[in-house]
């Protein structure tokens, strides 16, 4: 998209940058914070916001593109562009997935803006519809309202996998019973569907575990027990450590695991290992003394050495574009049944 671009270009000057364009697009890092009362760090966003104001623009249509928690929009945004004439600042959030982000963009299931006026709405929606490749809803709504859509679908998202896995170690642990059959029955029901419904590994990354526990403060905030994020995030958690303790049961000190695609998610080609319950298994054995292998490619091996150091042994395999390759489990009996959990995806036991 670059090579083929006629009119992108690129720059770091504040002042160029403010007056190209009656839109201005803010798309920052606002990372994890691990703080119960702000989730999200919003320092980088808060900045630009400041300089707009200090600069006192004119007739400017901000957009915010970063995940905020509720609340921030009308109390923060606008108060730090008190300052900037005839201005309106409104929410419009990605729905992308790492390692697929082009994709995310230019075909999204929905597209979704709070807009800080009308006009601000229009010109976003008219601009969407001009790029994307396919007919997504556009739903339209206030900056506040947006806010607490983007955490409520990553939060059902997770409380959907959360299930899966629930109902999965439930039939690993009863006699004559397929968790694969039983998840895709439950998927085929309309008011259920199918995706993110598949029994494998607690979700993990940069996105979902923060959000669900932000819609979570935030219902906390509005005096509302958040039972359901709360529940979410307990189960995940849950569900990590009961696969953990299954291959500690079936094994002893000195036994060795391979762990492959040791991403957030699998096959992935980022290297992202935030919040990854493969690796925490994989730490898990390794502390209680088993040999443990990391394999994957190149980046994400990196990103392991520097967060474990010598926990681990290492092996890079050189993809050459492709996909990683999945090991295969040994086929033992008490090693498949330890493994049930985690569809075995992986992780092979020597």
């Amino acid at each position: 998209m670059l090579r083929i671009s006629r009119n992108f270009r690129a720059t770091t000057n504040d002042e160029e940058a403010m007056e190209f364009s009656d839109v201005i697009m803010l798309v920052v890092a606002t990372p994890s914070t691990g703080q119960d009362d702000r989730h999200y760090d919003t320092a980088t966003l808060s900045s630009l916001l400041s300089a707009f104001n200090k600069a006192k623009l004119k007739n400017k249509h901000f957009v915010i593109c970063c995940t905020v928690m509720p609340g921030y929009t009308r109390q923060t945004g606008r108060f730090l562009i008190r300052d900037c004439e005839n201005c309106t600042l409104s929410y419009n959030p990605e729905f992308i997935a790492q390692g697929d982000v082009i994709n995310g963009l230019l075909k999204p299931d929905m597209v979704l803006i709070g807009e800080g006026s009308k006009e601000a709405g229009d010109i976003l929606e008219t601009m969407y519809r001009n790029f994307v490749e396919n007919s997504p809803q556009v739903k339209r709504m206030s900056p506040e309202s947006a806010e607490i859509t983007k955490l409520a679908i990553n939060c059902f998202v997770t409380t959907k996998v959360a299930f899966a896995n629930m109902i999965g170690d439930c039939a690993d642990r009863t006699e004559g019973a397929d968790k694969h059959a039983i998840l895709s029955a439950v998927g085929a029901d309309s008011r259920v569907g199918g995706k993110y419904l598949r029994p494998g590994y607690g979700f993990g990354g940069p996105c979902f575990p923060r959000d669900n526990r932000a819609l979570g403060q935030h219902i906390k905030n509005c005096g509302i027990e958040p039972l359901i994020p709360m529940a979410t995030d307990n189960a995940n958690k849950a569900h990590t450590k009961l696969q953990a303790d299954d291959l500690l049961k079936s094994s002893k000190p000195g036994d060795a695991f391979v762990f492959s695609s040791i991403g957030y998610k699998e096959n992935c080609t980022v290297p992202i290992i935030e919040e990854s319950q493969k690796l925490y298994i994989a730490v898990v054995l390794a502390k209680a003394k088993r040999k443990v292998t990391l394999r994957d490619r190149g980046n994400l091996i990196l990103a392991a050495q520097q967060a474990y150091g010598s926990l681990f042994e290492y092996e890079v395999i050189d993809m050459g574009g492709d996909e990683p390759s999945v090991q295969q489990p040994a086929q033992s009996a008490h090693a498949s049944r330890a493994l049930a959990s985690s569809d075995s995806y992986g992780v092979r036991r020597l």
